[in-house]
């Protein structure tokens, strides 16, 4: 009688064991899904691997970004994410041109190069006009970004 019990509680744990890996796998591939949606854009997540953007920003935080369709979307002192030969930026816009936008990182004394609207992702999504972002969760990112080209 015991064993039989024994053997059905194992059971029981195996099974809800199994559940909460089902729950898990489906977290872990469905939000990033789900904000890609959201969001509008296939970026919807950034880690911020520098200090460039301090204080608003700080290493390892994770930045949600909002897709943008234009550049009359954008104002000066937004937050944008752009894409360059290095991978992605996220600095503030400083100036906005015809053409072309200037950002500068907030901890920066200098603007960076010009960016041609094209390379932008998005904005960061804001809270009560602050950034909203997720202290060291992008610290995931950056650990695994270090291995990889290791």
């Amino acid at each position: 009688m015991t064993s039989n019990m024994n053997a059905k509680k194992l059971l029981k744990n195996i099974i809800s064991f199994l559940v909460y890996l089902a729950v898990l796998a489906g977290l872990i591939y469905g939000i990033p899904k789900a904000l890609v949606y959201s969001l509008e854009t296939p970026h919807p997540m950034a880690s911020i691997t520098s200090g460039s953007m301090w204080p608003s920003l700080k290493r390892g935080d994770l930045v949600l970004i909002k897709g943008i369709k234009n550049k009359k979307e954008l104002e000066v002192g937004d937050i944008v994410v752009y894409e360059n030969p290095r991978g992605f930026t996220i600095h503030r816009a400083v100036a906005l041109k015809e053409n072309i936008l200037i950002t500068k990182g907030d901890a920066n004394n200098v603007n960076d190069s010009p960016v041609e609207y094209e390379q932008i992702i998005g904005r960061a999504v804001e809270l009560k006009n602050k950034p909203l972002r997720l202290p060291y969760l992008g610290l995931i990112s950056i650990f695994v970004s270090k291995y990889k080209n290791s």
